[in-house]
């Protein structure tokens, strides 16, 4: 039997391209995270609000995760730099690490060691990383309301303004992006 949900169909305009229909990579799956925050902060913003205790978690798990992802993506590029430059970097398991404190923790080090430009770069990201590893270092903060233990989250947090979020998430992409220009090989 054939899958009846993810199928294509009409109309073709419809049909997004997947797997090896395409060329999915950690950055190319960050960036529609991105947007989709975007989109979402956007829509809180015009509507000045309207469902804004709704939408939050959506838009600081696609956040948190498009950020996860471009780190990821980061380190296969400084891994590729560092076979170049016949260096040996420590490995990293980009699959079952979650952590984005350990994860940002490896590429700000590892990148550095090999091109010292990095580091101008990663000052300017480190405390947007820094804040999304303190409020929601797995990934679980945004994506269930009770952590492991059973305990509710951001129980110490009560607020986050959109406002606020979509100028920090702005320049974090921005930089981002530098990242990725920067390791592009």
């Amino acid at each position: 039997m054939t899958n009846q949900t993810f199928t294509g169909s009409e109309p073709t305009w419809a049909n997004a391209c997947v797997g090896e229909n395409g060329s999915p990579n950690y950055i190319q799956y960050s960036k529609g995270y991105s947007k989709a925050a975007n989109l979402l902060l956007n829509n809180v913003l015009n509507t000045r609000g309207k469902e804004v205790d709704l939408y939050i978690y959506p838009i600081c798990f696609n956040m948190r995760h498009s950020i996860e992802l471009r780190i990821k993506g980061g380190i296969q590029e400084i891994s590729e730099l560092a076979r170049i430059k016949k260096k040996n970097q420590p490995s990293f398991d980009l699959i079952s690490s979650h952590d984005i404190g350990n994860i940002w923790s490896y590429f700000k080090t590892n990148s550095e060691i090999l091109d010292i430009r990095f580091k101008t770069l990663n000052d300017k990201l480190d405390a947007t990383i820094v804040d999304m590893a303190e409020i929601d270092s797995t990934g679980q903060t945004f994506r269930y309301p009770l952590n492991n233990e059973n305990k509710k989250h951001l129980v110490d947090q009560k607020i986050i303004n959109c406002a606020i979020l979509k100028i920090k998430f702005n320049e974090l992409e921005k930089h981002l992006d530098d990242l990725i220009l920067l390791t592009d090989l």
